[in-house]
């Protein structure tokens, strides 16, 4: 099993390598092949633009694809939540255990507010 998975992650790093190289050298290529042309800061400029450009239009129209979020309630919101915690509180949990738990926090609280930190 070990070995079925570190032959994966060698496959997998492999695969990455491949990638993040060859994106590199047809960046390179094409940089190379466009500076006699407009010399050697433009061609970088233009090599990346191009392999920047289509990613981020790309983005941008799929977040601007998505269709609007709902307006939230106006009844929604803190108040519904704390309910909720309260309910499942009184359901689920006895009173004197929350009471408790709460009186522990606050005496341990004051109990190390004056205590030196080494």
């Amino acid at each position: 099993m070990f070995a079925r998975l570190s032959a994966k992650a060698i496959v997998l790093a492999a695969g990455i390598a491949l990638v993040f190289f060859g994106v590199g050298l047809i960046g390179l290529g094409i940089a190379t092949s466009l500076e006699p042309f407009v010399g050697a800061a433009w061609a970088d400029a233009i090599a990346g633009a191009l392999f920047l450009l289509p990613p981020l239009i790309w983005a941008i129209a799929v977040i601007s694809a998505r269709p609007a979020r709902p307006a939230p309630q106006a009844d929604a919101g803190a108040r519904q939540i704390m309910a909720a915690i309260i309910a499942a509180l009184a359901k689920e949990t006895p009173w004197i255990a929350v009471v408790g738990a709460g009186l522990a926090g606050v005496a341990n609280l004051f109990l190390a507010r004056n205590k030196n930190r080494k």
